[in-house]
């Protein structure tokens, strides 16, 4: 039995994984803690309640994702969408705290791992996952193997360049993930219909109220879903440019909006795709339960 982590901008989530199953969840608030510390404290409680849920048998292994995780060191660095802005290096505070190894990857490579061995990726060698929550996050398979890069931190596609002047929680201006993240959306939505942040339908959280208001014929909705695909094409057919992935898996809340995203999305990746690649590519959506790749691929960081 493993324990998978999935650390998220609002709430860290923890699964017990076992034979490619998870047998067992529990979630955690990710602020509101003192320091990182104290996080991590929580963390470790959460899991021992979890193992001890399940007749206290031990796990061998955490696998913990996180944003801006660095495989190769073990360090959360610097993330923007967490409430720590200095480095964290939780893989060595997990292990000390639960007395076993622990590994700590990129969320979305851990969401594409775990796509790739139990979900909508299965088969395919050459794959892209992209998450589409609070941020936009990416993890590429090639030639069978999960790229980390030198440094550990390969495959940002949510901070790709676009011809657009948005300022992004990571300080550059113009990235994808201010655009096509949850935030990016409310944030177009905002401007499209001219009202505040938090004004309107943008008083419920999520995207939900504005693909409701979508499907309800709201014009500012519309475009905004407009928009979002527009720009999400682009920055898919780009990353098609860069590695050929045989299937892209999209993952995250945005994701779930069925054909309202994904018939237009599909489409419109076609006609910006470079023509090499048309018809080549399969654009789909997360096969597996709700949390269960990031927990599966978080786990599966073990066994790399």
């Amino acid at each position: 039995m493993i324990l998978g982590i999935d650390i998220g901008g609002t709430t860290s989530k923890l699964g017990l994984v076992e034979d490619g199953k998870v047998i067992a969840h529990a979630r955690i608030s990710t602020s509101g803690h003192t320091d990182d510390h104290a996080f991590a404290d929580a963390l470790a409680d959460a899991a021992i309640a979890l193992r001890q849920a399940q007749g206290d048998k031990a796990f061998k292994a955490v696998g913990i994702g996180a944003p801006n995780a660095n495989q190769l060191t073990g360090i959360i660095e610097m993330a923007p969408n967490l409430p720590w802005k200095h480095d964290v290096p939780l893989a060595r505070m997990m292990a000390d705290r639960l007395n076993v190894p622990a590994v700590l990857g990129n969320d979305a490579n851990a969401a594409a791992l775990g796509e790739w061995r139990y979900g909508a990726g299965q088969g395919f060698d050459d794959l892209l996952v992209v998450t589409l929550g609070t941020g936009v996050g990416s993890g590429f398979i090639v030639n069978g193997r999960l790229v980390l890069g030198s440094a550990g931190n390969a495959g940002e596609l949510g901070h790709d360049p676009i011809p657009r002047g948005r300022l992004c929680t990571c300080g550059r201006q113009g990235c994808l993930e201010a655009y096509v993240s949850i935030r990016g959306m409310r944030k177009t939505y905002a401007e499209l219909a001219g009202v505040g942040e938090k004004d309107g339908i943008l008083s419920q959280e999520g995207v939900l109220p504005i693909a409701e208001a979508a499907r309800a014929g709201d014009t500012a909705a519309l475009r905004t879903f407009h928009d979002t695909v527009d720009l999400l094409a682009i920055g898919l057919a780009n990353a098609v440019c860069a590695t050929g992935p045989r299937r892209i898996v999209l993952f995250g809340g945005i994701a779930r909006n069925g054909e309202l995203l994904m018939a237009p999305l599909r489409d419109r990746f076609q006609e910006v795709l470079l023509n090499i690649y048309r018809g080549r590519v399969d654009l789909t959506v997360s096969a597996l339960p709700d949390d269960d790749a990031a927990l599966l691929g978080a786990a599966a960081l073990t066994t790399l």
